[in-house]
């Protein structure tokens, strides 16, 4: 018989199947869809701001902020938190995690809490720590290289320490670890000289010396040095005057136009800080006279000083002056000549060379045709029409000039024949001198007058002392005179009662009164034709004054003989001397003018000196009285 199993209902084994399934996991790895993200990887991806330190290239600037510090959330979106639209650095509190200081505000950080050995810590505009007055190290001396803050440390110089070549020495030498912790290069040698720029050289001008170089390589103050080998230039502007300058702004370094020897007047800084001397004025001319000097500057303007109670200044004034006073009138003076109490001078006026003449008048020696004194500078009439004045000379009471047409003219006093007119009349306007042409010298003095001309000596007036060189009697002659002199006459000079000149050979030759040996010759002997002064050689020139006599050499030297009263032979003493005499220590002397009882000699750079009487300020060296028997200075224009 068969055995059956037993029945299960639907529901029951439907329940069972349920129940085996249940307890069945399928385990699968599905891949992330496209946009999916794995925040905390440290990898920014997907919709990720940011994930760990990987903030995808972005800082505050990108998300809206000013500055700061960005960091990433654990959720992966940015942390603005440090970020900020108003500068923090400078408000004196450090922001914890941007700035290391804030001002003076360093956090309790100290060069030793950062691992130097000492030092001051300072807080950089940045608000960074400023260690470079930090030194040394904590553990500098170990044998260890700390990299926080060492290079080296005793023998240790690490991987890769530089040589002194590599550190742009050329002389050798080797680098060492200093006490420091910091490599030493005191052991390198460098080559100041060789044209290359070194370490610790701030330039290197090469073989070639530079001024703006100093012998140890180093930029000398006021320089810029650019270049190898280097090219210094001095830098003009900077308030420090070097070699290559005269001046800085108005930082003359104390000179001036005179002692720059460039004349008088005020010296100025111009372009490349060198002197502008266009200010300056130089004299051209001097002349003294009696009691009173004047001179002609550069500019054509002329001044007077010293005795002007004729109106001899031409300052429109009757009073003494003791320094330089500006002639008036506004002319133009090419040369001019002082007499007894009254001037006169080479002027241009229309563009032709005439004269005038100012001062004392009572014997017409003014030539305007009055005896009327003027004050100021009055033109000279009746002058040759078409024919430049080409040189003018005052005496006592008498005027003399000659002119391109070769003529020579007198006016004034003609008592003794003074005026070579052939008679004895006084003339108020200018009168030809008789039977001489071609005028190449004329010297008007005392009484008397000498001239060059068709290179001949001839001099005509007074000849009481034989001042008129011809060897006849001592008697005035109204007409000139053949003067013989050795080697021909070059220059002339008429003086009190006596006369001197230069002859071709460089020698002098005087003739005359010689009370005071005045003629140079070693005696008191007057004479009445040429002789020579003796040992005098290379003379340029000479000027013969009231009683004395003076003379310009080729080497700029003066020397002065006769009376010496007021100390007007310059040599330092009141004694006559009958044979010439140094003066002091000029030797730049290009002109010489010798008054009444002073002299004043013209220098190369167009300055003056003047020496003897200064009873009426005549020295023009801002007193009055006294005497000098020592050049000095004119006082400035």
């Amino acid at each position: 018989m068969m055995k059956t199993l037993p029945r299960i209902s639907f529901v029951a084994l439907s329940l069972l199947l349920l129940t085996g399934l249940a307890s069945c996991r399928l385990v699968m790895d599905i891949p992330d869809g496209p946009g999916a993200s794995s925040c905390g990887d440290q990898t920014q991806e997907g919709e990720e701001d940011c994930d760990g330190t990987d903030l995808g290239g972005k800082s505050c600037s990108d998300v809206g902020y000013l500055a700061g510090v960005l960091s990433c959330n654990a959720d992966c979106t940015f942390n603005t938190g440090l970020c900020f639209n108003t500068d923090p650095c400078g408000d004196g509190q450090i922001l914890a995690g941007v700035e290391d200081c804030d001002g003076t505000e360093l956090g309790g950080a100290t060069c030793e809490s950062l691992g130097f050995s000492s030092g001051t810590l300072a807080c950089t505009a940045g608000c960074e720590f400023d260690t470079s007055s930090c030194s040394g190290s904590s553990s500098c001396g170990n044998g260890v290289i700390d990299d926080q803050v060492e290079a080296c440390d005793t023998d240790d110089l690490g991987d890769a320490p530089p040589t002194c070549e590599s550190l742009g020495y050329h002389g050798g030498g080797t680098v060492v670890c200093g006490d420091d912790c910091t490599f030493d290069e005191a052991g390198c040698i460098s080559t100041c000289g060789d044209g290359n720029l070194e370490p610790g050289e701030t330039c290197d001008p090469g073989a070639r010396p530079s001024p703006g170089c100093s012998y140890d390589c180093q930029v000398n103050p006021g320089w810029d040095c650019q270049g190898e080998p280097s090219q210094c230039t001095s830098t003009c502007g900077d308030g420090i005057i070097t070699s290559a300058e005269d001046c800085e702004g108005t930082d003359l370094n104390g000179q001036t136009c005179l002692s720059f020897g460039v004349g008088y007047g005020p010296l100025a800084c111009g372009a490349g800080c060198l002197f502008d001397t266009s200010a300056c004025r130089q004299v051209v001319a001097v002349s003294a006279g009696d009691r009173h000097t004047c001179a002609v500057l550069h500019t054509g303007d002329a001044y007077c000083w010293g005795a002007g109670a004729s109106g001899q200044l031409g300052n429109g004034l009757t009073a003494d002056v003791n320094v330089p006073a500006a002639v008036s009138g506004g002319v133009t003076f090419t040369g001019i000549d002082a007499g007894g109490l009254h001037t006169c001078a080479t002027s241009m006026v229309s563009m032709v060379q005439g004269a005038h003449c100012w001062g004392d008048n009572a014997r017409g020696q003014l030539g305007n045709n009055t005896t009327i004194p003027s004050l100021v500078p009055t033109p000279v009439n009746n002058l040759p029409e078409d024919s430049a004045t080409l040189h003018v000379t005052a005496g006592s009471n008498f005027s003399c000039a000659f002119f391109m047409d070769g003529v020579g003219y007198c006016w004034g006093d003609n008592n003794v024949g003074q005026l070579g007119t052939g008679n004895q009349i006084n003339y108020r306007t200018p009168r030809a001198v008789k039977n001489i042409m071609f005028f190449e010298d004329l010297s008007a003095g005392l009484d008397h007058a000498c001239a060059i001309a068709d290179a001949s000596l001839y001099c005509w007036g007074a000849n009481d002392f034989g001042q008129l060189g011809n060897g006849g009697p001592p008697t005035q002659q109204n007409e000139p005179q053949f003067v013989s002199i050795t080697n021909g006459p070059r220059q002339v000079s008429a003086g009190g009662q006596f006369t001197c000149a230069v002859n071709f050979s460089g020698e002098v030759y005087c003739w005359g009164r010689n009370t005071f040996g005045q003629l140079g010759d070693g005696t008191t002997t007057s004479r009445f034709v040429p002789t020579q002064v003796p040992g005098l050689s290379g003379v340029v020139s000479v000027s013969v004054g009231g009683d004395f006599a003076c003379a310009v050499l080729t080497t700029g030297e003066l020397r002065c003989w006769g009376r010496n009263s007021s100390g007007q032979l310059g040599n330092n003493t009141s004694v006559d001397s009958s044979s010439p005499l140094a003066v002091g220590n000029l030797t730049t002397a290009v002109a010489v003018t010798v008054g009444g009882e002073h002299v004043c000699a013209l220098l190369s750079d167009g300055t003056l000196r003047c020496w003897g009487s200064n009873a009426f300020g005549q020295l023009g060296a801002g007193q009055v009285g006294g005497a000098f028997d020592l050049p000095i200075h004119v006082s400035n224009f």
